[in-house]
């Protein structure tokens, strides 16, 4: 069946798996806060947004996404799960890509989008202590710093 399968179509099964797993790891950082995506605060969206960010670039080196597909994966997690409006979306996903290849533009933004791929991965190792302990020390600094 595969061999039927344009490009294009390969594509959208890749990118549906990723967007799919996204949302589910966002949804696992979420519980491990102890607070749903719904209540957090318009920073605490913001750090979870960046901290997704983060696995964003964790699933595209994984599966050898081409840019143009991670920009529209980041755009995607940012609209679903996150409800931010396409615009918002377009342009907080050009400031993490933006922050993620300069560490100068924003120091914070670009550990926390680290910390994310990091995440990423202790997600997909199933390491719930881990990942508990590495967005819990996210939003402790951020809380502080706030």
């Amino acid at each position: 069946m595969n061999d039927f399968m344009n490009t294009d179509d390969k594509n959208d099964v890749i990118l549906g798996a990723a967007a799919h797993e996204l949302e589910q790891m966002v949804d696992q950082v979420c519980e491990l806060i102890g607070t749903p995506l719904a209540e957090t605060t318009e920073l605490q969206r913001q750090v979870l947004a960046a901290f997704g960010f983060g696995a964003v670039y964790s699933i595209t080196h994984r599966d050898r996404l081409a840019e143009p597909q991670a920009h529209a994966l980041s755009i995607r997690m940012l609209t679903k799960p996150f409800n931010y409006s396409e615009q918002q979306a377009v342009d907080f996903a050009d400031d993490l890509i933006r922050v993620a290849s300069n560490e100068e533009a924003h120091p914070v933004m670009n550990t926390i989008i680290h910390r994310g791929i990091n995440g990423h991965i202790q997600f997909t190792q199933e390491d719930h202590e881990a990942l508990a302990r590495n967005i819990q020390e996210i939003m402790a600094a951020v809380q502080q710093q706030g």
